[in-house]
């Protein structure tokens, strides 16, 4: 009976700060290898279907591992996808650049704000860009360039394709950056704050633990510092050693 009621009280609480209600119908349990002895409880208790890992959210994998390049096949799928329904159409090189900055750009974004991306997965998504942009030809058959020039700025003579790399980089540094603001209103700042600092600095904890993806992200401190700059306040949220 205390599990039931424990749990259920997790759930409220859940929901109180962060305005979700759990729908037993849409909702699922998955128990880790440690929770096994109670999980048939929880079940009965919760009301939940069961579930597995690696599953789908929002078209996104949830993951209990370091994600890899099979687990991003959804979106090299998409971006063939996508490129495959182009063929047919004669688009100019104007026109593909277009598609490749507005269309799958935003592809490359969804999954970069989310994860890590693997090194392989960003070179086949160049590599289908490339396709799409370099090797299919102009009428007059000049190519025009290698993805290492089009990805430079215009203002360098590039065509202005983010760097998809730079970009997951940026993108995985807001993260460490709510951390560093002490983010009161994300669920996932507070759970670093009670599991991962446990009172410490987010500059001095120790970058060898906690998980990969952690400790992945502790190492954009570096790249984060030349642009911090230190104000006096009234130590409200104050989270620097």
């Amino acid at each position: 009976m205390w599990l039931r009621f424990g749990y259920l009280d997790g759930l409220a609480e859940f929901a109180k700060l962060s305005g979700l209600h759990a729908n037993p119908q849409k909702s699922q349990l998955i128990s880790l290898r440690s929770a096994q002895d109670v999980r048939e409880q929880l079940l009965a208790a919760l009301h939940f279907q069961e579930g597995h890992l690696p599953l789908r959210y929002l078209g996104l994998p949830l993951l209990a591992s370091r994600l890899s390049i099979s687990d991003c096949k959804p979106l090299l799928l998409k971006i063939d996808s996508r490129i495959k329904g182009w063929e047919s159409i004669q688009l100019s090189f104007a026109g593909r650049l277009q598609l490749i900055k507005s269309v799958l750009m935003s592809l490359n974004v969804y999954w970069a704000m989310a994860f890590i991306l693997p090194k392989g997965v960003i070179r086949e998504v160049e590599k289908k860009d490339a396709y799409l942009l370099v090797e299919r030809k102009l009428s007059s058959g000049i190519s025009k360039g290698g993805m290492d020039v089009v990805c430079k700025p215009i203002e360098e003579g590039g065509q202005g394709i983010r760097d998809i790399l730079a970009l997951n980089k940026a993108l995985m540094s807001r993260h460490l950056w709510n951390v560093i603001q002490n983010n009161q209103s994300s669920i996932w700042v507070k759970w670093i704050a009670h599991t991962r600092l446990r009172h410490k600095s987010v500059w001095t904890v120790d970058v060898k633990g906690g998980s990969w993806g952690w400790r992945k992200i502790l190492r954009l401190r570096s790249a984060l510092l030349p642009y911090i700059e230190f104000k006096i306040g009234d130590g409200e949220s104050f989270s620097l050693a």
